[in-house]
């Protein structure tokens, strides 16, 4: 259910290219709906979604098929997350802070009907600024699939959505335990479980 209903591709036959536009197609269609502000990604739609890019697309030129990630920048990094576990994207809400909450909690909002924690992604990677007037900066709040107690990043700008093949090099260890890898652009691509750890707490 909701997987590409082309038939596999056998080894030496030549690509379907048509095919491969076609899936492109669909899938830039969903995010463009997303990104132009009609609307956040219904539950069912991203189930449909996950189960899809779950589905490994055909590989060109002999290349890894790189993974579907939002790119967006903060404060401080362009940032790389993996879409599968991202949930909606909004302008900032109004934003309710909350005495004594942790360093990289900026309040709470409410997204949707449902209230949760706001964390700063720059300051949960170790890179953002002290307590002060960014949180009411411009941006978006990032609604994380948690499985659990709902959580959203704060980030200054959405740029774009593109797949990425992470290097193999691992991020060194200064770059924090939520990133993965760096990208030859500077891009910190993050480890989500990781990352999704570190807002359950």
């Amino acid at each position: 259910m909701g997987r590409d209903p082309s038939p596999r591709r056998e080894p030496g036959a030549a690509i379907d290219w048509r095919e491969v536009r076609e899936r492109l197609a669909r899938r830039n269609a969903v995010l463009a709906q997303t990104f132009a502000g009609r609307g956040p990604w219904a539950d069912a739609v991203l189930d449909r979604r996950a189960e899809e890019l779950a589905e490994p697309p055909p590989a060109l030129d002999g290349e890894g098929a790189g993974i579907p990630m939002l790119v967006a920048r903060g404060a401080e990094m362009l940032y790389g997350l993996d879409l599968r576990h991202l949930g909606q994207i909004v302008p900032m809400p109004r934003l309710a802070r909350v005495p004594g909450a942790q360093h990289a909690v900026l309040g709470v909002i409410a997204v949707a009907g449902r209230v949760m924690r706001l964390f700063d992604l720059d300051r949960l990677c170790g890179t953002g600024p002290g307590a002060g007037t960014e949180a009411e900066q411009p941006g978006y709040a990032v609604v994380l699939r948690t499985g659990g107690r709902p959580a959203a990043l704060r980030l200054r700008e959405v740029e774009r959505v593109a797949d990425i093949v992470p290097p193999r090099t691992p991020a060194p260890a200064e770059a924090g335990p939520l990133v993965r890898a760096i990208a030859e652009d500077r891009m910190a691509i993050l480890d989500m479980a990781a990352l999704l750890d570190a807002v359950k707490t």
